[in-house]
């Protein structure tokens, strides 16, 4: 059974518009409260126009010894100019009544008879004439009746009333404006997202987006790139193994099938081809086991001070015929006093030879391939150059990659398997070093390694 789910677009809306009820009941009740303590100062602390009207009424009782007609008297209360506009609307509303609470006059004439309620006996101002209280005397901005607010009440209720409209629908417009700019970019993620669990890893979001979520936008779309380059390499790899395994596997299946069909003597000299196809399918897979447990930081390495100086002099020893065969001059260069440093011996001689292997393979006759190592702070710092050929400045990013070779027919001519480097550059990593590599064509490349020291 499908979940039911709301939107974040629409979950934003509800959470904007619920805020904007409590804000405005809040302010509503904020209201309220104030007139009710506005009224209740009032009642302790009469205004000017509270103490005339009282003032007035009791001259009035004290003549007439009654309430009768004072209607008509109040009607004809002049406004006071000194009075100013707000105590000359409350003269909209009013209650006078009896000193026991029976209303006689009223702006209202609804509450002509009804008894004034208890809460409003405590805001009445009396009315005092021949030192006895006569009446009691309601000014308020609220005609206390059924009708509701009247005169400066029903005013600033209907302020409250627009202005808590005007706040609510801009706050709710507003709202949706960002809503929509917060989850529209989310939104985006999610198809992105979908799209690339089904297999399209060429998709991207739009990084135009402030903030984290545009940083969102941008990891997203870093990931979505290493996802492709990753997939990208895993078919390459596939396909890579498959050439390499090609080869030699038609060159053993076309030499047995010749002896066994009698075309070919049993002779060492046919059997020798197959005995070195195998060997190169050997030191394929074993290149591929070391790769894999290389990458996966499970190769175990056995560390000991190792000198770099007899290192590279016994490199040096052992390449200096295959440099000689190839016309090419293999020197040596050392500083004196190379610092030991801490590394498998066996593996950092693996590193040099597919280094060295590497650098005579791509040097014509002629040329120089040069060893060397300098001491830097906390490490030292290996390097084996040549005048070769050189790397394009495009490939330069790709020179570590697995199967990757310069050579684009990967004939056996023109290299191995392409695995030497990328093996290289797990065993410095591995060693808590780096590995880098400077090239131009024509001018040579110079392969460079650090280890640390002891």
């Amino acid at each position: 059974m499908r979940k039911f789910f709301v939107r974040l677009f629409w979950q934003l809306i509800l959470s904007f518009t619920l805020v904007i009820f409590l804000v405005g009941g809040g302010v509503f009740v904020a209201g309220r409260i104030a007139l009710s303590e506005t009224e209740s100062l009032l009642s302790e602390n009469p205004p000017t126009m509270t103490r005339i009207w009282t003032a007035r009424l009791a001259d009035y009782y004290a003549g007439q010894n009654s309430w009768a007609g004072v209607d008509a008297v109040i009607a004809g209360y002049p406004c006071e100019p000194e009075w100013g506009p707000w105590e000359q609307d409350w003269r909209m509303g009013y209650a006078l009544a009896t000193d026991d609470g029976v209303i006689v006059a009223a702006s209202n004439t609804d509450r002509l008879g009804q008894t004034l309620a208890s809460s409003q006996f405590a805001f009445a101002a009396p009315v005092v004439a021949n030192d006895q209280t006569v009446g009691l005397l309601l000014l308020s901005p609220f005609d206390y009746s059924a009708a509701g607010p009247s005169g400066v009440g029903r005013r600033v209720a209907r302020q409250f009333l627009l202005a808590g409209l005007f706040v609510g629908g801009g706050s709710l417009i507003v709202g949706m404006f960002l809503s929509r700019r917060i989850s529209r970019p989310l939104v985006d993620l999610t198809e992105a997202t979908r799209a690339v669990a089904a297999g399209d890893l060429d998709v991207r979001v739009p990084a135009r987006y402030p903030g984290e979520v545009g940083e969102l936008a941008v990891s997203f779309n870093r990931m979505a790139k290493e996802l492709a380059r990753a997939d990208e390499l895993r078919r390459n790899l596939t396909a890579d193994v498959a050439h390499e395994l090609r080869t030699p596997l038609s060159i053993i299946r076309g030499k047995l099938e010749g002896v066994l069909d009698g075309i070919y003597p049993a002779t060492p000299d046919h059997l020798q081809p197959i005995l070195e196809e195998t060997e190169l399918l050997t030191q394929l897979v074993e290149d591929l086991r070391l790769l894999a447990l290389a990458e996966a930081e499970q190769l175990a390495l056995e560390k000991r001070p190792v000198d770099v100086g007899d290192l590279l002099r016994d490199a040096h020893v052992n390449f200096y015929p295959q440099a000689s065969d190839r016309g090419v001059t293999l020197t040596l260069d050392l500083v004196p006093d190379l610092v030991e440093v801490v590394g498998d011996w066996r593996r950092i001689v693996q590193v040099l030879g597919n280094l060295l292997t590497n650098a005579l393979r791509h040097t014509p006759e002629g040329g120089c391939v040069t060893l060397a190592a300098v001491a830097l702070p906390g490490m030292v710092e290996v390097t084996v150059s040549d005048t070769g050929i050189g790397i394009p400045a495009e490939e330069l990013s790709y020179i570590f990659e697995r199967f990757w070779r310069g050579e684009k027919s990967r004939s056996r001519t023109g290299g191995g398997t392409g695995l030497g480097l990328a093996i290289a550059k797990h065993l410095v990593e591995l060693h808590g070093g780096t590995i880098d590599v400077q090239s131009a064509p024509g001018e040579g490349s110079t392969f460079r390694f650090t280890l640390p020291v002891v």
